[in-house]
């Protein structure tokens, strides 16, 4: 098949958000290099909301919650559609089965050395060796297939102008992680809160609604609450975009707004000790992250990240409180 032929494209990447995030990126790209192809991105409820951002992707919406019932809809709704490619860009055994639904000639899924659930059983070409470790890089070499080598950043998205009375000038602070452990300290998000104030600029905090990030927020804060605009919990995840997006600059440890304010164009300052953040980091703000991973690694593997695979992770539930205030103050007082 030539590759100007290719009208219709199907995605798979159901989760998560930061990977979403990537995958975007490279599927805009894929965009603009075929102006008239037709995308159809099969995603999770959440990852939906980022998804339909995109101008001219049709999203189909899976919830793994739904089970056999849900995979029976799903193949209902998608019958009568045939796809000239699919792009598999996840490899979890759920997400090839719904792969397995769609009606493709051509199903691309990662280099055999980044399949992982027996990926690679579910597609008929492999994308070569990515260039760089990121995951971003990985999701590129799929997309290289097709002709596609760099991913659009900032991306073109279709956002909100919400009226929240941000001043001109503020920076976000993203402190929860989507687990606990790789939150970083109290202590520490109050000194970088004390060091915008003192600058004169407005830190403006984010996050979900669940109960331990509103709380999360509401322990940093402290008596800060006239000083800092709180918006944990009370914005959508377009909304949530558009402030990142108007931000100077988003402090954020490896979660899914740190890489949506890549998407948006905003500098990143990324906090990381479990996992590599030339594999997850901020993926144009790699050299502003503050990290402990590597000497963490080193500690619990008794070998350097060269000799370890890609995807190895720090289990110190303690790693974060690793990560030096100074160095981290340091950092923003280079970038503000």
């Amino acid at each position: 098949m030539q590759q100007e032929n290719i009208q219709h494209l199907a995605v798979v990447r159901l989760s998560a958000l930061g990977d979403v995030c990537h995958a975007m990126a490279v599927v805009q790209s894929i965009m603009k290099r075929y102006p008239s192809i037709q995308v159809t991105w099969i995603t999770s409820p959440l990852e939906a909301n980022l998804v339909r951002l995109l101008d001219g992707v049709q999203v189909v919406v899976y919830d793994k919650k739904s089970g056999f019932s849900g995979l029976l809809a799903l193949r209902s709704l998608l019958s009568n559609q045939k796809f000239d490619v699919l792009l598999h860009f996840q490899w979890s055994f759920r997400a090839s089965v719904v792969s397995r639904l769609i009606k493709a000639k051509r199903r691309i899924g990662f280099a055999l050395s980044h399949s992982r659930e027996k990926q690679h059983w579910f597609v008929n070409e492999y994308a070569p060796e990515p260039k760089g470790e990121h995951v971003l890089d990985s999701f590129l070499s799929i997309a290289s297939v097709l002709g596609v080598s760099e991913p659009t950043l900032p991306c073109e998205l279709i956002l909100p102008e919400p009226d929240l009375g941000l001043p001109d000038h503020y920076v976000v602070i993203n402190p929860s992680a989507s687990k606990e452990d790789r939150n970083w300290t109290v202590e520490g998000y109050q000194a970088i809160i004390e060091r915008l104030l003192v600058k004169g600029i407005c830190p403006v905090i984010t996050g979900g609604p669940s109960d331990r990030e509103v709380a999360f927020a509401k322990q940093i804060i402290a008596n800060r609450a006239e000083q800092v605009i709180n918006l944990v919990g009370k914005t959508q995840l377009n909304v949530m975009l558009a402030v990142l997006k108007g931000a100077s600059l988003v402090i954020s440890p490896d979660t899914g707004p740190a890489h949506m304010a890549t998407l948006v164009g905003t500098p990143v300052l990324g906090l990381y000790a479990h996992s590599n953040p030339q594999r997850t980091g901020p993926y144009r703000d790699l050299d502003k992250v503050q990290s402990v991973y590597e000497e963490l690694v080193v500690k619990e593997y008794q070998k350097p990240v060269a000799e370890l695979p890609w995807s190895t992770r720090v289990h110190d539930p303690k790693a974060m409180q690793h990560i030096r205030v100074e160095s981290v103050l340091a950092m923003l007082d280079t970038l503000i």
